[in-house]
């Protein structure tokens, strides 16, 4: 029997036990859908992974520890929390230590520090402008020759900082936002703009209005406005550079003095008083969690990359675990739902049997006939499958479940072969499934069977 010859027949068959197929087939739907989705979630990490940080970046510890300000009578700071000041959060910022020239030399010789490097963060706020558009991202001052060391590296543009000039990250520009076209956005001091629907606008070579705004002694608010001309734009490197803003470090830091002097009675030495940020680089991945238990020994429980996609790795492998038993249990569910469907339909096709061994089948035939069968309810099923996991994983895309655990939406990704793989192995578990009744239809002597009633 040739497959032109049992192809007709196959389907003709399946079409008599169409009931039955579907039902036996959603067994395979289930089974094949969780299959899907937990490889599309393994697959979603991994490029997740390699989107947020790079092999520098999971090396790397970063943290703003507190800085101190002498301030007078009733003034606060607006920015980081200080030592001389009750702190308004009482969070672990209180009962760190000040990074000063010494600390920062205890950190270079701890095991496993390749190096270190600090830098300046703007301690308060800043009102960006440009043009119609308004942004506020993050602002640090970093001196030209540490943004190599941090593996960035220029997507248009030049690293090399002067005064007056910014390196933007590269979502920078997408996150300015036309303050008409804010509509019914929610209010209080947490909304947030509705962003430009309109291209992000190309900054290089551009000049930016950074207003920075805080209060004298006496309270009353004061105004500071810089031109900054933008001379870089930073490839992708993760949400702790692409929305931010990169100015020399001493601009950053007169900001900072100019913001605080008003209320203190002294410009702050960072190498005395304490730097605002720090980098530790690790020699490699296997010495990070080293030196970031070191930096919590001397009493700073650091926060880093590495230790975040353990955690996103460690949810992933719990929730892969699970959808691969709903899975498992649910395939072999189906392999016996198949079973007895191909039992029922021999023992009620017992007469047919015997009558095509009769005019000359042979058991070889018969076999084919019910293993391609049970294969075409594992193809019905794969298909099925195939399109529920697809369907789910575009569902997680969208947000759902995976945002509330603060992933971004892309955190699933179906690779081209998944379908393919998935539908043939849903196959072989039908060929599996039918090989027992089809060996029984194959042993049926045709005499009894053509008596069976």
């Amino acid at each position: 029997m040739n497959a032109r010859d049992l192809l007709p027949l196959v389907l003709g068959n399946l079409q008599r036990m169409k009931g039955r197929v579907v039902m036996t087939a959603l067994g395979v739907v289930i089974g094949t859908a969780a299959l899907v989705v937990l490889v599309s979630l393994g697959a979603g990490l991994e490029r997740l992974s390699a989107g947020l940080t790079s092999g520098a970046a999971l090396t790397e510890i970063s943290f703003n520890p507190p800085v101190h300000f002498k301030v007078v009578s009733g003034a606060e700071l607006d920015g980081m929390a200080s030592q001389d000041i009750p702190s308004r959060c009482g969070s672990v910022l209180d009962q760190m230590p000040a990074v000063d020239g010494a600390m920062r030399e205890q950190f270079a010789q701890l095991p496993g520090v390749e190096w270190v490097a600090v830098y300046e963060n703007l301690m308060g706020t800043a009102d960006i402008k440009y043009g119609a558009l308004r942004g506020s991202g993050f602002i640090r001052g970093m001196e030209p020759s540490l943004l190599p060391q941090l593996g960035l590296e220029p997507a248009a543009g030049t690293l090399e900082l002067g005064r007056g000039e910014a390196v933007v990250g590269a979502g920078f520009a997408a996150e300015l936002y036309d303050p008409a076209l804010r509509g019914a956005s929610p209010s209080g001091p947490q909304a947030r703009p509705t962003p430009t629907p309109a291209p992000p606008p190309d900054l290089l070579g551009q000049t930016l209005i950074v207003q920075f705004t805080t209060l004298d002694a006496e309270r009353n608010q004061i105004q500071l406005r810089l031109r900054v001309r933008v001379v870089g734009i930073l490839a992708p490197r993760g949400y702790l550079y692409d929305p931010g803003l990169i100015m020399l470090e001493r601009d950053v830091l007169e900001v900072n003095n100019w913001m605080h002097a008003a209320r203190a009675g002294q410009r702050r030495d960072p190498a005395r008083q304490g730097y605002s940020g720090v980098v530790v680089r690790a020699v490699d991945l296997r010495s990070t969690a080293m030196v970031e238990e070191g930096l919590t020994e001397l009493g700073f429980p650091v926060y880093t990359e590495r230790r975040q996609l353990e955690e996103w790795s460690a949810f992933f492998t719990g929730l892969q675990v699970f959808l691969g038993i709903i899975g498992a249990i649910s395939l072999v569910v189906a392999a016996f739902g198949i079973s007895n469907t191909m039992l029922m339909a021999v023992t009620e096709r017992t007469r047919e049997i015997g009558l095509m061994k009769a005019v000359g089948a042979s058991n070889r035939d018969v076999v084919a006939i019910f293993l391609a069968e049970s294969g075409g309810i594992g193809v019905l099923g794969g298909v099925g499958g195939v399109a529920v996991g697809l369907l789910m994983s575009g569902l997680l895309r969208l947000g759902g479940p995976v945002r509330l655990v603060g992933l971004p939406s892309a955190s699933t990704y179906t690779p081209l072969w998944l379908p393919f793989f998935t539908v043939g192995f849903a196959v072989v578990i039908g060929l599996i499934a039918g090989a027992v009744p089809a060996s029984r239809a194959a042993r049926l002597v045709p005499i009894v069977a053509l008596k069976y009633e």
